[in-house]
């Protein structure tokens, strides 16, 4: 069995699909990995993140993603892509097509984010592994994975944690409409929910707080005990119906 988890950023997969990386012949594989031109101005993430400089920013979370992969005990590739912060130009998608294609032939599984929040990077990432993928039975091997911590905003929807609905507060219907937002039809997917037992908590939790120069930005802090618990206990996933 092998597997590749498409993560846009060098945090995405291992935020997200930690339960997917810890199994084995796992690769997480960023696509928006690349160190811009060392004077190229800081955007507005590395401006909130206290960024001295892009380059290297950039240098650090790669040296970041590398431990945090380290923990969980899968591959890493990355690509050489620019986050649109550093971009002058739009990416060349039948490019990254071919590359992915080329990457999936001869995996099992095939990982990647169902855009909840509909980040720019998420959406290209999920729908160029869709092109990659149409008209062909890879497209039985795609995964979606729940976008963290954008799926958190809310917390969990009902049927994730079991808890009961909110009078005020319908999150499994905001979860819906997330998917719709993001280009996807809820009833074609089916979900499914990966409960996180105590010794694969405590390797996300390491490996998640490698990306130090990410996660204040991304409101995550063990400190904040009920986000950090909702964040540890449970990653979601989709199939096509």
């Amino acid at each position: 069995m092998s597997l590749i988890v498409f993560s846009p950023h060098l945090d995405d997969g291992v935020l997200s699909a930690s339960a997917q990386l810890v199994r084995a012949g796992a690769t997480l594989l960023t696509v928006f990995g690349g160190v811009p031109p060392g004077d190229t101005p800081r955007g507005r993430w590395d401006r909130l993140t206290g960024a001295g400089s892009c380059a290297q920013r950039q240098v650090e979370r790669l040296a970041e993603n590398h431990v945090a992969a380290d923990i969980l005990g899968c591959s890493v590739e990355t690509w050489d892509e620019l986050e649109a912060q550093y971009r002058r130009r739009p990416i060349d998608g039948p490019d990254l097509v071919r590359r992915i294609r080329s990457a999936i032939g001869a995996v099992d599984e095939i990982w990647v984010p169902v855009a909840i929040g509909s980040h720019p990077h998420h959406v290209a990432v999920r729908d160029l592994v869709l092109t990659a993928t149409e008209d062909s039975e890879l497209r039985r091997r795609v995964r979606f994975h729940s976008d963290l911590p954008y799926s958190l905003h809310h917390g969990w929807p009902t049927w994730v944690a079991g808890t009961r609905p909110d009078p005020y507060l319908d999150v499994d219907g905001w979860m819906r409409e997330e998917l719709v937002t993001a280009g996807l039809d809820p009833e074609a997917l089916v979900a499914r929910v990966h409960v996180l037992d105590a010794d694969l908590r405590r390797l996300k939790e390491r490996a998640s707080l490698a990306y130090r120069s990410q996660m204040p930005a991304l409101g995550l802090d063990p400190r904040d005990r009920r986000r950090w618990e909702a964040f540890l206990g449970y990653e979601v996933s989709w199939v096509a119906a």
